[in-house]
C-alpha cells in the first residue's frame, strides 16, 4: 500500500515542472515589462499620469522578483519529493536546499516578503500624487509577516 502511494510523489514532477513553465513566463513579462519602459524614456519625456516609465520599471521588476519565487518554489518542490536519498543535489546552491516542507515554507516566506516590498514600492510610485490611507495595509502586512517570520526564526533556534 505504501509503495502504491509513493509513487503519487511523481506528480511532484507535473507541479515543478509547471511551475517552471509559470516562472519562464513570468521572467519574460518583466523584461518585456522593462524593454517598454526603456524604449518610453528614449522618447520626447511627456510622461502623465500610470505612463511613466519608473512605473514600468518598478512594475518590471515585481515581476522579475515574483518569477525568481516560483522559480524557487519549482526547485524546491522538485528536491523535496524527487531526491532519492534524501539529500539535496549538490548542483543546487545551498542556500535553495531544502530538506524538509518547513525549510521550503521559511525559504517561500522570505521570497515573499522581498516580492510584497516590491509589490508596496510600486503601489507608492504609482499612487503617489494621491495616496490614502488604504496604501498603509501592505506596510502594515509585511511587518505582520516579517515580525511572524522573526518568532518562527527564533522558536526554530531554540
Amino acid at each position: 500500500m505504501v509503495g502504491f502511494i509513493l509513487r503519487f510523489r511523481y506528480l511532484a514532477v507535473i507541479v515543478a515542472v509547471m511551475l517552471l513553465i509559470h516562472a519562464v513566463g513570468l521572467l519574460v513579462v518583466g523584461a518585456w515589462r522593462g524593454f517598454e519602459a526603456y524604449k518610453m524614456l528614449a522618447h520626447v519625456p511627456s510622461w502623465t499620469g500610470t505612463d511613466r516609465p519608473g512605473i514600468y520599471i518598478a512594475e518590471s521588476i515585481d515581476l522579475l522578483l515574483f518569477g525568481l519565487v516560483v522559480l524557487v518554489l519549482a526547485i524546491g518542490t522538485a528536491s523535496l519529493f524527487l531526491s532519492p536519498d534524501g539529500n539535496p543535489d549538490g548542483r543546487i546552491p545551498t542556500w535553495m536546499r531544502v530538506s524538509s516542507l518547513s525549510e521550503l515554507k521559511l525559504l517561500l516566506w522570505e521570497a515573499i516578503l522581498v516580492v510584497l516590498v516590491m509589490a508596496t514600492l510600486t503601489l507608492l510610485v504609482t499612487n503617489l500624487e494621491e495616496l490614502a490611507w488604504g496604501h498603509l495595509v501592505m506596510p502594515a502586512a509585511i511587518f505582520l509577516l516579517s515580525s511572524s517570520l522573526y518568532l518562527a526564526r527564533k522558536n526554530e533556534h531554540r
